[in-house]
């Protein structure tokens, strides 16, 4: 018909095509974009469960001092008889010298304060580098009165008909008689600072003396949360049951500017985000955790609400908001960079497609019927390269081949992705979250989980290079999957890796899963090829087993990491089955370790000191310096209590770089008292001699303390030698360079092969006091003791025998040749100045 618009066979043609191939790319962009949410889902809910978990613990540790505290007072002002009415002048020197001595690092308590069933009031308020004084008694009479510094003196507010038992701290503790904490209130003195306090009644003999508490404001809260280290640019909120807010990360404080007034609900805050997630968080249950997604501003937030009760009077909710950018990182850009490149591939595919139109009719439309499949998912359903097999124009086939390397690297770019988060990259091992995602069975299964950790493996990385510790983990990975078929392997650490059996036909009593650790143990007895090495290590485990749900792996992990950590403390090569009471005995450690950071900070720990003597006629020849702990609370803590405790952080090379400088001090300030051969004996952990600076560090230390180097010996333990090489023995002539002597400490307990006393530089053996103990009943310990005595003497070196305890023991080491001894026989430790220059 004239006049009526046809379009050319090439445009009938491109047209539907450039639209069908555009809606076919767009919808596998979709398909992906919607497993990659998926997958970012599941991330972003088990990152933000740890930052909820580690608000939660850091929460309760930061609330837990001051109630552990108040206890601890109340306790000691009826014990000691502190108070008397309307005389509070021993409460407050009381309180002064504990707030400003024991508890001065315990920031988020504001004040320490008794108030008297007579009325009587005394408060140690914290102020910016000292304390004020508040007290009301005879003395002020009948007035609050607050001083300028933490004695009586210039008043600098005074409130008159202030009664302490009708505080809201007071009230509680005196009806019910038991420790608690307080409603959040307003404090009655001239700032009216809200806060909560954790109170406890004072009792002797049943009768009620009054109340003690510690306040911790609502603004030490705020500081709190923003210090949450793993928070990055969230928010972290507490609020009551009702909604009304507790603390939160913001700047500016909970009740406005300067703290002061009622206290607002979410709803009501000047935070936006905050009111905007408040109608979710109103609606979450308050008895268990549940997460969210929220919109604010055009950025998406992930929350959590996690309830936060204490049977003593706490029943709060944490929030926590953070923005997906947070959580994400890299992922939502990576995904932008694969869209891109799926877009460019798309944009050439449709270029080759319009160039050989005019040529193609049938190859295009199979290509476009596999690349339908393609979207839908169907990666190997009637793979596009029959298509280019089929086709008889190389124009066709060229479109055809770049439609499949599309495919082709859609799905490594996916599979990569995948793979990331599944494998580890240098093991192909299961990775935590791999290792958790293949427990997907439905009901609970008869299981046994190992974790496995290496023994020494800093020290490895240290000494032979970080190159040689990965060849060494891919070793041990190689050896667990091929020894161990039916377990899954994952690595979820540095250097520790996972073994799940999850098809067992019953679960396994608690000496079959010693026996399974066991045989793990086992394939670390050969040594493991690392390049052109062969090195030894040996590992540690920790066990559990029963009935796993899948729901329950993360907790398995977590208790197997503590069992793993019991191993540890034993030694090398220990296998330890969980049990219910380490998770207390993990929090201690915890705990323990805190504590000695502190007591090195305050001083409570001592250098004792034990004799080295001649056997012949007892004559003092040295001293070893050990270290000892007095804690303030419970006396002196063994050092087998809190050394693998040190041993476990960083915070043994504080520990032993002390001992070692007020060792040397010590000695060098005695020394005109001293026999002329008198040597000190020092032990070096293998922490510190793997630092690469030790020696400068032990050079110093003698240039301070005027101690001569050779008066000094180092002792490093046996079991040091286990990952000996060549930088090892470097090190170790770099301190004897010094002038220094070294021991070898433990000997005979420890090492394999003697090769290494050919090499190493050393001048002194000292015998563990297990061949001592039963040398004279024991004809092999007495064979073993001769043995070392003869290679001493053969290397020309001394040999000191330890934990010499009888007379009976003396006699026989002198029998066999021994000319020096350690142990009770001739001295416990005791500090430097309960021992004399001896003749």
């Amino acid at each position: 018909m004239a006049g009526t618009l046809r379009p050319s066979l090439r445009t009938a043609i491109a047209v539907p095509f450039v639209l069908l191939f555009a809606a076919t790319v767009l919808l596998q962009a979709l398909t992906q974009q919607r497993h990659i949410d998926q997958l970012i889902l599941k991330e972003s809910e088990r990152q933000l469960d740890s930052l909820a978990a580690n608000t939660r613990n850091r929460l309760a540790l930061f609330l837990g001092e001051p109630f552990r505290i108040q206890l601890s007072l109340a306790d000691a002002i009826a014990r000691h008889g502190l108070y008397h009415p309307g005389d509070m002048r021993e409460i407050w020197r009381y309180l002064r010298g504990v707030y400003g001595d024991l508890y001065a690092d315990e920031s988020q308590i504001s004040v320490l304060s008794f108030g008297s069933q007579q009325g009587d009031y005394a408060g140690l308020r914290r102020e910016t580098g000292g304390f004020t004084l508040m007290l009301k008694d005879r003395s002020t009479q009948g007035a609050l009165r607050i001083f300028a510094g933490d004695s009586p003196g210039e008043v600098t507010a005074e409130f008159p008909g202030y009664d302490p038992r009708v505080r809201p701290w007071y009230a509680p503790a005196a009806q019910s008689l038991k420790p608690s904490w307080s409603a959040i209130y307003v404090n009655r003195d001239e700032r009216a600072e809200v806060t909560i306090s954790a109170i406890a009644p004072v009792l002797h003999e049943r009768n009620l003396l009054g109340v003690i508490a510690a306040d911790v404001k609502l603004t030490g809260l705020n500081r709190f949360l923003r210090d949450e280290p793993m928070r990055g640019r969230g928010m972290v909120f507490i609020t009551e049951l009702d909604g009304r807010l507790v603390a939160h990360s913001e700047p500016g404080g909970v009740t406005g500017e300067g703290g002061r007034g009622e206290r607002p609900l979410m709803r009501e805050s000047a935070i936006a985000l905050m009111r905007s997630a408040s109608p979710i968080v109103d609606a979450a249950p308050t008895e268990s955790g549940s997460g969210f997604i929220l919109e604010h501003l055009g950025e998406r937030y992930f929350g959590r609400v996690s309830p936060y009760s204490d049977t003593r009077g706490l029943d709060w909710r944490i929030v926590v908001l953070v923005p997906e950018a947070d959580l994400l990182g890299e992922i939502r850009s990576a995904q932008g960079r694969s869209m891109l490149l799926i877009a460019g591939i798309a944009l050439l595919a449709i270029a080759l497609g319009l160039w050989g139109i005019g040529r193609v009719t049938r190859p295009i439309l199979d290509t476009a019927a596999a690349a339908n499949r393609l979207a839908r998912g169907r990666w190997q359903d009637s793979p596009p390269g029959n298509i280019a097999e089929a086709a008889t124009l190389r124009e066709t086939a060229l479109l055809v081949r770049a439609f499949n390397e599309m495919a082709e690297r859609l799905q490594q770019s996916f599979g990569r992705m995948r793979d990331q988060l599944v494998y580890d990259e240098l093991t192909r091992a299961l990775t935590r979250r791999g290792l958790l995602e293949q427990a997907d069975w439905i009901q609970p299964r008869a299981a046994a989980l190992v974790l496995v950790g290496l023994d020494g493996f800093r020290a490895i990385n240290n000494s032979l290079g970080h190159a040689t510790g990965d060849q060494l983990l891919q070793g041990i990975a190689v050896r667990l999957r091929e020894q161990l078929p039916g377990m899954r392997l994952a690595r979820v650490g540095g250097d520790e890796f996972a073994l799940l059996q999850p098809d067992l036909l019953a679960p396994l009593d608690e000496a079959g899963l010693a026996r399974l650790g066991a045989d793990v143990m086992a394939l670390f007895d050969e040594p493991f090829g690392s390049g052109e090495d062969d090195i030894l290590v040996k590992a540690s485990a920790g066990v559990v087993g029963g009935r796993l749900p899948a729901s329950s792996l993360v907790d398995w992990l977590r208790h197997a990491s503590v069992a793993l950590g019991e191993a540890k403390q034993l030694g090398r090569g220990q296998v330890v089955v969980f049990e219910p009471a380490m998770m207390e005995r993990s929090t201690q450690r915890a705990r323990l370790a805190m504590e000695l950071r502190q007591a090195l900070e305050r001083g409570e720990l001592r250098v004792h000191y034990q004799p080295l003597v001649a056997l012949d006629d007892g004559r003092l020849l040295g001293m070893e310096a050990l270290l000892r702990w007095q804690h303030p609370e419970r006396g002196w803590i063994p050092p087998g209590s809190f050394i693998p405790v040190a041993e476990e952080s960083d915070l043994i090379l504080a520990l032993g770089d002390w001992v070692l400088g007020q060792a040397m001090h010590d000695i060098a300030r005695r020394l005109h008292s001293l026999p002329p051969d008198f040597g000190l004996h020092v032990n070096v952990s293998v922490r510190q001699l793997i630092q690469s600076d030790f020696a400068l560090t032990l050079q110093q230390a003698l240039r301070d303390s005027g101690l001569p180097a050779a008066r000094l010996t180092l002792e490093i333990t046996e079991s040091l030698l286990l990952v000996q090489d060549a930088a090892t023995e470097s090190r170790l002539r770099q301190l004897r360079q010094l002038g220094v002597k070294i021991a070898i400490d433990d000997f005979g307990t420890g090492y394999s092969s003697l090769a290494y006393l050919q090499r190493l530089p050393f001048d002194c053996l000292k015998i563990d006091q297990s061949f001592v103990r039963n040398l004279s009943k024991s004809a092999q310990d007495a064979a073993i003791v001769t043995a070392v005595l003869r290679m001493a003497e053969g290397l020309g070196v001394e040999a000191v025998a330890e934990g010499v305890e009888t007379e009976a023991e003396a006699a026989r080491l002198r029998e066999l040749g021994c000319t020096r001894a350690q142990g009770y026989l001739y001295g416990k430790p005791q500090e430097i100045d309960a021992w004399q220059a001896r003749p």
